[in-house]
This record gives C-alpha cells, sequence and structure tokens, in this order.
C-alpha cells in the first residue's frame, strides 16, 4: 500500500512536470496587433540634425571651450570624453543598426500619440530582428516618415534620408572595427 500511494505521487510529480515542460517549449505565438516599424539609422539621423540636438551639441561644444579657455583640464578632459561617446554612439546608430535610444527618448513623450494616431500597439526597429520574428509582415506598418518628420528634417536632411533608404546598415561588428579604426 505504501509503495503504491509513493508511486502515485511520484507519478503524479512527473505529469506534472511534464505539463511544465510542455508549455515551456510551446513555440510563441505571432501576435496580432500592428506594429510601428522603423528605421533606426533615419530617425537617428533625423534626430541629429534637429534644432535641440544641435543646440545640446553647441552647448557641450561651448562648454568645453570655456574650460579650456580657464585651463581647467579635467573638464576638458570630461566633456572631450562626452563629446567623443556621442559621436561614437551617432555613427554606429546613423551608419549600422545600434538602436536609436536618444532619438526615441527625444519622442518618448509625443510617442503614445503617435502610436494612437498610426494604430499600432508598439514600436520596433526594423533591424530588431528578435522583436520582429513573431510579429506577420501584415501586421508590420512602416512608421519611419513620420517618425522622422517629429524632428523637422530641412530639405537637404529630406534628401540625405532617401539616400539612406537605398542602402542596408552596415552590420554592427563591422561599424564596430571601422570605427575603432578610425574609418567611420
Amino acid at each position: 500500500m505504501k509503495t503504491r500511494i509513493i508511486l502515485s505521487t511520484v507519478g503524479a510529480m512527473l505529469f506534472a512536470l511534464s505539463l511544465g515542460d510542455a508549455q515551456g517549449t510551446e513555440p510563441a505565438k505571432p501576435t496580432t496587433d500592428r506594429v510601428g516599424v522603423y528605421d533606426s539609422r533615419i530617425i537617428s539621423f533625423a534626430h541629429f540634425w534637429s534644432e535641440p540636438a544641435r543646440k545640446e551639441r553647441d552647448a557641450q561644444v561651448a562648454a568645453a571651450k570655456t574650460a579650456k579657455t580657464s585651463g581647467d583640464t579635467a573638464r576638458v578632459t570630461a566633456l572631450d570624453e562626452q563629446l567623443s561617446a556621442a559621436q561614437k554612439r551617432s555613427h554606429l546608430q546613423v551608419f549600422s543598426s545600434a538602436p536609436a535610444d536618444e532619438a526615441m527618448a527625444a519622442l518618448k513623450d509625443r510617442l503614445p500619440a503617435i502610436q494612437k494616431e498610426l494604430g499600432v500597439a508598439r514600436l520596433v526597429s526594423k533591424w530588431d530582428r528578435t522583436a520582429l520574428k513573431d510579429i506577420p509582415q501584415a501586421n508590420q506598418v512602416d512608421i519611419t516618415d513620420r517618425l522622422a518628420r517629429e524632428f523637422n528634417p530641412d530639405a537637404k536632411r529630406l534628401q540625405t534620408i532617401e539616400q539612406m533608404k537605398k542602402s542596408p546598415p552596415l552590420p554592427l561588428d563591422e561599424a564596430t572595427r571601422l570605427m575603432q579604426a578610425g574609418k567611420l
């Protein structure tokens, strides 16, 4: 009798474990939501040339010049490092597939209204293959131009954006290597 109870308990535990395993190995169900897909390079480029971003860069450069004039070498070094890091991030974002973090952060207050306007549940970079894996092509809506317009690009930048659309980004590892070699 004791053996039968133990075997029943062990059997029930194995059955429960097998259910848990089956649930964990089930393929993810594709979403039925419309998802806004954007080219992160273009959004980063448009943001880089936007008036607020230019003013911020100009202020950093002016602060570095002021620090240099006043002999504050520690501040000059810190500002130079910040500017250099920002330039590297920008190059990876514009020439490769690095996420457009700064640009999307600049839009964060406007994104809910844009998503509602376009009828999309969420936004995903078109280079984020993992996030797009379970989203059927029919549910993907290209919102690149709509997001870029938020940064008010001038005619020259719009022309560059059109050219950017015609070519794929550099693979991120290649762009990183080129940057480290001083060629990007």
